[in-house]
C-alpha cells in the first residue's frame, strides 16, 4: 500500500485527510434517510468547508511548492504531489456533489417547493418579482465596467460576482463587459416568493438579478445581458512578524487588510462563459496560474444552502435539551453545589445557560472578588461577554484574555476587547509568540478570609451559539489546586517571560507534548511487560509526526489503541507494517463532534483528561494549550462511558483506514447511533438520580 513516509514512517498528509473528512460531510448530504433540510444543510457546511480548504491549506501549500526541496525540513508530505491529490478529489468530489443537489432539488419539487430561475418564474409572480428587485435589490446593486484601465485588487474575497456580457441584438457596435457584486449578506441569497398553485416557490438571489437585468444599465446603448457566475478566494492565512513593539491593534488591522487582498488560490466561474470573456477577466485579476481556474456550474458559494427556507417539516429535530441531574435549576447556589463536588456538562444534550448561571451568581455574590476568562471565539450577540461587564459594573474584577489572532474572529475579538476596557474590564490582548487557545475561566471568592476559587475548564469555547450543535464537555470545580494553576496561569499571560508552574493542570508550550509522549510510552511499557494496557483518544485533529510514531511503537508492543477522529488524521491505521492493530473511528452526524477526550488504561486505574488541545505541532509548540484532569472516580467512569458509546456507533460512524476509504463501521446486534443513545442514557441517569 503506497504511503507518504515522513521521519521514516507512514504519513499522510493532513490535507488529504481534511478532504477525506469533507467527503464524509458529503456522504450525510447524500444519505436519503435524513430530511431533505439536512441534506441541504450539508451540501451547505461541505461548501463552506472548501472554501476554508482554499483559503488557507491551498494557500499553504502553494507556499510551500515555493520552498522546493527545503520543504522537507517541515516534516511534511511532499506539497506537489498532495496538491495533485487533493485537486483529483475536489473534481471527484465535485461532481457528486452536484448529483446529489439535484437529487435533492428534485425530491423537494415533489414535496412541493420549487426551486426556479429567472426564466420560470410564473407569469402570475412577475409583479412581485419586480416589486422586490426595484425595492429590495436594486439600491445594492453598482456595476463596475471591465475596461482596459480598471481595478480589482479589491474584489472582495469569497463574495460572488456575475460577470455580465452586454450587447445589441442587432449585433451593432462591440460588447461591453461588467461585474455585479451578488449583495450576500446584506440581502438572503434565497428569496421566498407567494405560493403559486399550492406550491413554495424559492429562487436565488442571482437568479433575481437575471431577471431585473436590464434597469440596470439604464442610459448604455445594449439590449442585450448575459451572465455567468464567478467566485474569487484569497490567501487567508495572516501572517505577523516578532515586532512587538508596534501596536498589536494596528498589525491585526494590517493583516486583516491583507487577507482582503492576499493572493489568489482559486477562482470558480460558470464553465458556459465565453472564452475571451474568461481570458479578459483572468488577465485583469492577474490569474495566469492554470490550477487557480476551476469550472463549475451556474451558481458558487453553495454554502448558502444552510439558509435555504425550507418547511419546518423538512428540518431535523434539534437536538434534546436535558436538565442536568446535580444542576437541576431548583436555586441551589452554584457554589454550594460545587463544594459538595464537581459537576460535568455534556453539551449541545445540557445547555450553556448552566455557565451563564455560574457567570451570573458570580457577578452578583458580595463575596466574589474577581472572575478571570480567556476568550477565543464568542457568540456574535454573547451572554458570556455580556455576563463579564455586568460583573465590572458590579464592581468585580474581571480579567479577560482575549485571543487577537483567532482565525476568521480577529476583528470581533478586537471590537469585544474595545468594549471590555470601556467598561473598565482589564484586557489581556494575547501573549506574544501564542496563540492562546485553552478555554478556562475562574472565580475566585473569599470565604472566611481565604480566597477560594471555583473553575470552568471546557474543551470547546464559551460561545452558547455553537453550544446548541457542538458535542464538548464543560468541567466545573472548586478544586483549590486546579483554580490556582488558572490564577498561575494568568500571570504568565500578563509577565510571560516567565513560564507558568502548575500542579495539576498541563500547559502547552511547556510540558504537554512530554506529558502525552509519557503516558503513552508508559503504555507501551506495560504492554511490553505483558500487562493490559490501552490508549483511546478523542480529538478534531490527529497530524503530528511525534505523537504519530509514538502510538505506531505503541501498537507495535500490544496497546488496544483506538482513535476518535473528526477531520484531519495522518495515522495508517489498519496499515499491515506498523499500525495493523490501531482501530480508528470518524463520526459525522446532526452535531459537530468537537470534544477532546484522552484516556489511558494505567494498569485498570484510567487516567482521564479533558482537552482544549488537538494533536498538531502547532497545538504543542505554538499554542497555549491545557489538558485537564479529571479528578472525580464517578466523572471519570462517565466520560469513560461516553466514549464507548461513541465507539459502538454503526449508523454514522466511519472507519478511518490506511486508505481512508470511509466506509460505515460495522458491529453490534442493532442499530447504534451515538447522538441519539447519548442523550438516552443521559435521561436514564436522571431517572437513576
Amino acid at each position: 500500500m503506497k504511503f507518504p513516509v515522513v521521519d521514516g514512517i507512514p504519513f499522510r498528509s493532513k490535507e488529504m485527510s481534511w478532504l477525506a473528512f469533507n467527503s464524509r460531510v458529503l456522504q450525510e448530504a447524500a444519505d436519503g434517510r435524513l430530511p431533505l433540510g439536512e441534506r441541504l444543510k450539508f451540501l451547505g457546511i461541505y461548501s463552506s468547508n472548501l472554501d476554508e480548504f482554499f483559503r488557507v491549506r491551498m494557500a499553504t501549500l502553494r507556499r510551500l511548492v515555493l520552498l522546493g526541496k527545503d520543504y522537507g525540513k517541515l516534516r511534511l508530505p511532499d506539497p506537489r504531489e498532495t496538491l495533485r491529490e487533493a485537486r483529483r478529489l475536489i473534481r471527484r468530489d465535485g461532481l457528486q456533489f452536484d448529483a446529489v443537489y439535484r437529487d435533492i432539488l428534485r425530491a423537494m419539487a415533489k414535496a412541493g417547493v420549487r426551486l426556479v430561475n429567472e426564466k420560470d418564474v410564473p407569469r402570475p409572480l412577475w409583479d412581485w418579482l419586480y416589486e422586490y428587485f426595484f425595492e429590495s435589490v436594486r439600491p445594492h446593486i453598482m456595476p463596475v465596467m471591465v475596461r482596459s484601465y480598471s481595478r480589482f485588487e479589491t474584489l472582495a474575497d469569497t463574495s460572488m460576482y456575475l460577470a455580465v456580457e452586454l450587447g445589441r441584438h442587432d449585433r451593432k457596435g462591440r460588447e461591453a463587459h461588467a461585474l455585479i457584486r451578488i449583495p450576500v449578506p446584506e440581502l438572503p441569497r434565497y428569496v421566498t416568493l407567494p405560493e403559486h398553485r399550492g406550491e413554495r416557490i424559492v429562487m436565488c438571489l442571482d437568479d433575481i438579478i437575471r431577471f431585473g437585468m436590464p434597469s440596470l444599465f439604464t442610459g448604455l446603448p445594449y439590449t442585450q445581458f448575459d451572465a455567468w457566475a464567478i467566485k474569487f478566494t484569497r490567501d487567508a492565512e495572516l501572517e505577523f512578524d516578532d515586532d512587538f513593539t508596534a501596536s498589536l491593534y494596528d498589525r491585526i488591522a494590517e493583516g486583516l487588510k491583507a487577507r482582503r487582498t492576499g493572493a489568489p488560490v482559486r477562482m470558480n466561474y460558470d464553465g458556459g462563459i465565453p472564452k475571451p470573456f474568461l481570458e479578459l477577466l483572468t488577465d485583469k485579476l492577474r490569474l495566469g496560474d492554470e490550477p487557480t481556474l476551476l469550472p463549475g456550474g451556474r451558481y458558487h458559494n453553495r454554502r448558502d444552502l444552510v439558509q435555504f427556507p425550507v418547511p419546518a417539516a423538512m428540518k431535523a429535530e434539534p437536538p434534546r435539551r436535558l436538565p442536568h441531574r446535580v444542576l437541576s435549576g431548583d436555586r441551589e447556589s452554584i457554589f454550594r453545589t460545587l463544594q459538595e463536588g464537581d459537576v460535568l456538562l455534556h453539551l449541545p444534550w445540557h445547555s450553556c445557560s448552566l455557565f451563564l448561571d455560574f457567570l451570573r451568581e458570580a457577578s452578583l455574590d458580595p463575596f466574589v472578588d474577581s472572575i478571570r476568562l480567556t476568550q477565543y471565539r464568542l457568540a456574535r450577540h454573547s451572554s458570556v461577554a455580556s455576563a463579564l461587564i455586568t460583573a465590572a459594573q458590579n464592581g468585580k474584577e474581571v480579567t479577560v484574555l482575549v485571543e487577537p489572532q483567532a482565525r476568521f474572529d480577529e476583528q470581533q475579538n478586537i471590537s469585544w476587547a474595545q468594549r471590555y476596557q470601556d467598561a473598565g474590564i482589564r484586557v489581556i490582548l494575547g501573549v506574544p509568540g501564542l496563540k492562546v487557545h485553552a478555554k478556562m475561566c475562574v472565580v475566585t471568592r473569599n470565604e472566611h478570609g481565604e480566597p477560594r476559587h471555583y473553575s470552568a475548564l471546557g474543551t470547546g469555547n464559551f460561545n452558547e451559539d455553537t453550544a446548541r450543535f457542538y458535542t464538548d464537555h464543560l468541567l466545573l470545580t472548586a478544586h483549590h489546586g486546579i483554580g490556582v494553576d488558572i490564577v498561575e496561569s494568568f500571570r504568565f499571560f500578563e509577565t510571560n517571560w516567565l513560564p507558568p508552574v502548575l500542579n495539576h493542570l498541563v500547559a502547552a508550550p511547556f510540558q504537554l507534548r512530554t506529558v502525552i509522549g509519557s503516558m503513552i510510552r508508559h503504555e507501551t511499557a506495560v504492554a511490553k511487560a505483558g500487562g493490559k494496557a490501552s490508549v483511546f483518544l478523542k480529538l478534531n485533529n490527529l497530524a503530528d509526526p511525534e505523537m504519530t510514531a509514538l502510538l505506531y511503537d505503541a501498537a507495535a508492543a500490544g496497546v488496544e489503541v483506538r482513535l476518535m477522529v473528526r477531520s484531519m488524521f495522518s495515522v495508517a491505521a489498519g496499515h499491515p507494517s506498523v499500525s495493523g492493530s490501531i482501530e480508528g473511528r470518524s463520526i459525522v452526524d446532526g452535531c459537530l463532534e468537537h470534544s477532546r477526550l484522552f484516556v489511558f488504561g494505567n494498569s485498570g486505574n484510567p487516567r482521564v483528561f479533558l482537552s482544549s488541545a488537538d494533536f498538531l505541532p502547532r497545538n504543542f509548540d505554538s499554542r497555549f494549550e491545557i489538558i485537564v484532569p479529571v479528578l472525580d472516580e464517578e466523572l471519570r467512569d462517565e466520560l469513560v462511558h461516553y466514549l464507548e458509546l461513541q465507539w459502538a456507533d454503526n449508523v454514522k460512524a466511519r472507519v478511518l483506514d490506511a486508505a481512508l476509504t470511509n466506509a460505515i463501521a460495522r458491529g453490534g446486534d442493532k442499530a447504534q447511533r451515538c447522538q441519539e443513545s447519548i442523550p438516552e442514557w443521559l435521561t436514564g441517569r436522571l431517572v437513576e438520580s
